[in-house]
């Protein structure tokens, strides 16, 4: 045999060459996201079984899938910056640990919808005689938005350890866990309360509509956090997201509390009694006012308008003393907000006076509402019987008044968003090139957004479809242009937009990114904002 011949038998792939490193560790990574689903089912089990029932409960679970969350971001955060590789092993590893309990709170959540139905009188008798497909419709735990928003942060977290088995990969808990930590906040605010759905939409589909949403959800989550990475590696200036975050807070405070934070100088949280939370006729919630938080609220209302007018000079003159005061400004205004959630925070556990704490002027319009409950016509009754009726009913049920997080679970997830927005330019104005360093290139973050957003489109699609089938087994119509349909097809749209502008007309990097974000913007607004500034036929997702 010839040398060349020679050389080319010993160039050619052979059974017995070793293979790559990753391929040879591609089964021992996957244990990162097996084992953890491994170990939350079979917590679930236990506490099916019965053991231990009062330490797995769903509460305590999601406080700990919390914490871990936070204690990631932390780690990941800490590592950016340029701390030791082993903080980055650490971030990923309580990741895993959070969507352990995560994974097991959302198990053991559909265990406790099964002992909340098996109680009712009516279906003590015939519990065990139903079908497992109606017994599942009646118990899966995707009935409210608590439910769903469980879910999906869990979906999004396994995405994450998905994509981490990739070595270039690694960092994406950067991202996805302060998302991830906030998002369950959020959650917590609206309430676990244990819902039961109207008969008219018990049916199979239910499970697999809902359940693909919260997949696409969470999956959605992921690519907005990489979509953001990206559009920090490209040069997009921190001082942009920064104008951004102020002109958000400058809306939030103008428009909070029934817009009285900036007319009136107080704010309030809305009374809620026996779980249940009380209107006022014309629009708006009964409120009672927390002292101090409005002034706190107005003040920062003119540091972020400061950060504003800092910023805007500098894009527009390039004043980098500008620039300074505008990053600085930002850090007081965090700090103005950290203020505000506390002393919310504060006053809510605090005891108190909630009937006096309520302004006289509510009265009128709160008697008004009891009548139209009691199906009387309020316009029949005067203004003077309308308001005794009011201050009556308060004074009589005063020790059954409450306020709490889910009180206005918008308002108080809009000041933590606000807060999580704020911190994040903070932290990259701050350390932002040493943070950007840890990052892949602009390719890689770019492809990955595109596998994301590749994986989110067909589960957006599936949603819409499942949904359809829902609604007209249960209204008798695929499609009703309810306001939750319309923004879950707005959503699929502009994830549409995406790869359409991508593939047809080759757009990539930037622009690519923007809709990212533009879609998981739409994303929260179909699961949270709709929920309860647009009633409609979804209004039975946990919704007063």
């Amino acid at each position: 045999m010839s040398t060349d011949a020679l050389k080319l038998d010993t160039s050619m792939p052979s059974s017995a060459a070793p293979s790559s490193p990753e391929a040879q560790s591609a089964w021992p990574r996957s244990l990162l996201f097996i084992v953890p689903i491994a170990v939350a089912t079979g917590l679930v089990l236990a506490r099916a079984s019965g053991v231990a029932p009062t330490v797995l409960k769903e509460g305590n679970l999601t406080v700990l899938a919390l914490l871990s969350y936070l204690g990631a971001t932390a780690a990941f955060v800490m590592w950016m910056m340029g701390r030791e590789s082993l903080l980055q092993r650490i971030g990923i590893g309580t990741m895993a640990f959070g969507y352990v309990m995560n994974l097991a709170a959302w198990g053991i959540r559909w265990i406790e919808y099964v002992e909340f139905e098996k109680t009712k009188p009516t279906m003590q008798a015939i519990w065990h005689t139903l079908p497992l497909m109606e017994k599942i419709s009646h118990t899966y735990p995707l009935n409210n938005l608590y439910d769903i928003g469980l879910a999906f942060t869990g979906f999004a977290v396994l995405a994450s350890l998905i994509i981490t088995t990739r070595d270039k990969y690694r960092f994406i808990g950067a991202m996805t866990m302060p998302l991830a930590a906030l998002t369950l906040t959020l959650v917590v605010f609206l309430g676990s309360e244990v819902t039961t759905l109207q008969p008219i939409l018990r049916s199979y589909w239910r499970p697999i509509h809902v359940s693909i949403a919260a997949i696409s959800y969470g999956v959605c989550l992921v690519s907005f956090g990489i979509a953001l990475l990206y559009l920090l590696r490209d040069g997009v200036r921190i001082e942009s997201m920064a104008l951004c975050v102020a002109i958000f807070g400058l809306v939030l405070y103008a428009t909070i509390g029934d817009f009285k934070v900036l007319t009136t100088g107080s704010y309030g949280l809305g009374v809620r009694w026996m779980g249940s939370g009380l209107n006022l006729a014309g629009g708006g919630s009964l409120r009672a006012t927390l002292p101090g938080v409005g002034a706190l609220m107005a003040l920062g209302w003119l540091t972020y308008a400061a950060a504003a007018v800092a910023l805007t000079v500098y894009f527009f003159r390039n004043d980098s003393l500008a620039q300074q005061w505008g990053n600085r400004l930002i850090g007081a205004a965090l700090i103005v907000q950290v203020l505000v959630f506390g002393a919310i925070f504060y006053q809510m556990k605090s005891p108190m006076d909630i009937n006096g704490a309520i302004n006289a002027n509510q009265h009128q319009a709160f008697g008004a509402w009891l009548a139209k409950r009691s199906d009387i016509d309020p316009t029949t009754l005067a203004p003077q019987q309308l308001q005794a009726e009011g201050a009556r009913w308060l004074n009589q049920n005063a020790s059954g008044l409450e306020i709490s997080f889910n009180s206005n679970p918008v308002e108080l997830a809009g000041i933590l968003t606000l807060i999580a927005c704020t911190a994040f330019v903070a932290l990259f104005a701050w350390r932002g090139k040493r943070m950007l360093e840890k990052l892949p290139n602009l390719d890689a973050l770019d492809d990955l957004t595109y596998k994301t957003v590749s994986v989110a489109f067909p589960l957006l699609l599936m949603m819409l479809v499942t949904g359809a089938v829902w609604a007209n087994e249960s209204w008798g119509t695929y499609w009703s242009w309810d306001p939750k349909e319309t923004w879950a097809l707005v959503t699929w749209l502009a994830y549409a937009g995406y790869l359409h502008t991508r593939i047809v007309h080759g757009w990539k990097g930037r622009t690519s990114a923007y809709f990212a974000v533009l879609g998981f913007i739409f994303v929260l607004f179909t699961y949270l904002g709709v929920s309860f500034l647009l009633p409609g036929l979804h209004s039975y997702a946990g919704v007063d």
